[in-house]
């Protein structure tokens, strides 16, 4: 198993205010969703892993070479596509998901990563409608939108299989069935977010791991706000998807952001709090995938939120059920959190973590760059030269 897990697991890797988490479904099926590619240090010490250097030396091999079964893209932000291009030249990647939002931005408002998935992304698109079926693995894309989507210039003649509208499960995987073992259902973007701020089109989804006898569900929004959770609840009952709602781990949207349970007029709301919790299963974790929470916020700090953390923490079931990825992890213990869904439940996989030999490396270099000029490394070092 991908990191010596014991079993298909969730992996939250420590990144800082970003997102970086890693599915592992099987010993050879692997599925990563966003990335923030951390090994530069904000500070001399803390507990940061590089993730690219972890999946470059963990991941399964295929014909000789790291393979990734897929790569999620939820938005194109820097915090969740860091590093992406790097990930590319070192690792083979069986199949992307996006949503059409990486393809109406101008280059000028997107990074370097994320122009590296757009152009990706485009020459699988492009090799896809080329043979008008499956290009095999390697150059499989999927799509997630309407189908008027299918008449845009760049869609048109995208053969429908690899379009998925919202509302709808996904069992395939790099073109293999893998519904016994991996189910994605599609929450959002909706039919009229493809103009709207970024976050909000962010790529919704709940993911179920393991067999028919025990599961794990996690939640994974994006940097989704409230209105748009608000229309994700509403829209999945309507639709009577009201078990797609429930979950063993959720992932904050946004980075444990205040964003969730206050509306755009700054008032406090609490339907997505008792909407979050009423899917909650006993034992359930919240995971806040960003830097350490302070105890109270400056004004303007955001995310992290500390309001945020303390109404989550009114929904699980004991303290130590919320976790934050850059407090989890320290500079003497570095670890992920890792969740496992076994025979006897979900267990937070509390043992050592042996970090790959690059990443000791590269790490070991970006603390002696801070501590030779007093600041960050300008750039990553090791496989991201």
């Amino acid at each position: 198993m991908f990191a010596d897990v014991d079993g298909p697991s969730f992996i939250f890797w420590p990144v800082g205010c970003g997102d970086a988490t890693t599915v592992v479904i099987s010993d050879s099926e692997v599925l990563q969703i966003d990335l923030n590619d951390c090994a530069l240090a904000d500070e001399i010490d803390n507990g940061r892993i590089p993730v690219v250097d972890e999946l470059i030396a963990k991941l399964p091999k295929r014909n000789g070479k790291p393979y990734l079964s897929c790569f999620v893209l939820t938005h194109p932000d820097e915090d969740h596509c860091r590093g992406f291009a790097n990930l590319l030249k070192h690792v083979t990647i069986g199949e992307l998901w996006h949503t059409p939002r990486i393809f109406r931005e101008y280059h000028k408002d997107l990074c370097a990563d994320a122009q590296a998935f757009r152009k990706e992304a485009g020459r699988r698109r492009e090799e896809t409608i080329a043979v008008q079926g499956d290009p095999g693995s390697g150059n499989r894309v999927r799509v997630f939108g309407y189908d008027d989507l299918l008449k845009e210039e760049k869609y048109q003649g995208l053969p429908r299989a690899f379009l998925t509208i919202p509302g709808n499960p996904v069992t395939l995987l790099d073109g293999i069935n893998v519904g016994s073992r991996f189910n994605a259902f599609i929450h959002a973007p909706f039919k009229d977010d493809s103009a709207d701020k970024r976050n909000e089109t962010s790529l919704a989804l709940q993911i179920l791991i393991g067999n028919s006898t025990r599961s794990m569900a996690g939640l994974f929004f994006g940097d989704l706000a409230h209105p748009t959770l608000r229309r994700v609840f509403d829209e999945t009952r309507k639709h009577g998807n009201d078990s797609r709602l429930s979950w063993d781990v959720l992932l904050a949207p946004h980075h444990c952001s205040r964003k969730v349970m206050f509306d755009n007029d700054e008032v406090e709301q609490q339907d997505i709090l008792d909407d979050l919790k009423s899917g909650k299963r006993k034992g359930a974790y919240i995971v806040s995938s960003s830097p350490a929470i302070p105890g109270r916020n400056m004004p303007g700090d955001n995310p992290p939120h500390a309001k945020a953390k303390f109404r989550y923490l009114e929904i699980v079931d004991a303290p130590g059920n919320f976790l934050c990825t850059d407090e989890y992890s320290t500079s003497k213990k570095v670890r992920p959190i890792i969740f496992t869904v076994t025979d006897t439940g979900i267990r937070l996989v509390d043992s050592d973590y042996t970090l790959s030999e690059q990443a000791e490396d590269d790490l070991a270099k970006a603390v002696a760059a801070v501590r030779g000029t007093n600041t960050p490394p300008a750039a990553k070092v090791g496989f991201g030269k």
